[in-house]
């Protein structure tokens, strides 16, 4: 990349892979860089309007948007979208909590705030986002607490894996969005931690 960073957001739009604000070892960034496969070559668009590090990122409706997020010794609620046709960050509506170490998913043309941290302690709870009004709600909590958890979208489902606290990395959760619920399930294999998950769609094949 062009700037070095950790903690950074990761998001795929139109083709091309956008890295988001992070820490380069020394500040927060605000920075953004995207890479193009087919050019196979980085460029830096515009930044967001503030630092964010460990923040989420989810694709909605083709714009990118960064979610919570932490700098200065601050979280943040605050979220702001980027508009690839007007190299444009444009701020929406605050979730209810601050969340850093947030996860992202995008289910149905909704967006996903799951878990992170508040700087005061681990949450379970989840927020979604609806851009037909532009605002966020809370949906049902999950089991446990997550930071930093994977998510992954599959068959109509919303699947969250893992996280970076306590002794749960070896389970995932499951949410069914017809009935507001969360199912707990472990992997069979004691010990293995998830870190993240991905969803590999492909179509079958008969014999």
């Amino acid at each position: 990349m062009i700037v070095g960073r950790e903690r950074l957001g990761v998001g795929v739009l139109d083709d091309c892979i956008y890295a988001v604000g992070g820490y380069n070892g020394n500040s927060a960034l605000k920075s953004v860089e995207v890479f193009d496969v087919i050019t196979r070559k980085w460029k830096i668009v515009s930044s967001m309007t503030i630092e964010r590090l460990q923040l989420g990122v989810g694709v909605l409706n083709n714009r990118l948007y960064a979610v919570g997020g932490y700098a200065n010794g601050e979280s943040f609620k605050s979220v702001e979208y980027y508009d690839p046709t007007l190299d444009i960050w444009t701020p929406v509506a605050e979730m209810s909590e601050c969340r850093e170490g947030v996860g992202i998913g995008v289910l149905d043309g909704l967006m996903y705030a799951i878990g992170g941290n508040n700087r005061y302690s681990y949450l379970k709870s989840v927020e979604v986002y609806r851009p037909s009004d532009g605002v966020w709600s809370s949906i049902a909590d999950m089991n446990l607490c997550r930071f930093s958890p994977g998510v992954a979208v599959l068959d109509g489902l919303l699947y969250v894996f893992g996280g970076e606290i306590g002794s749960i990395f070896d389970t995932f959760e499951i949410y069914n969005h017809n009935t507001n619920t969360w199912t707990l399930e472990r992997l069979s294999r004691n010990g293995v931690q998830i870190y993240g998950g991905v969803v590999v769609d492909r179509p079958h094949h008969y014999h």
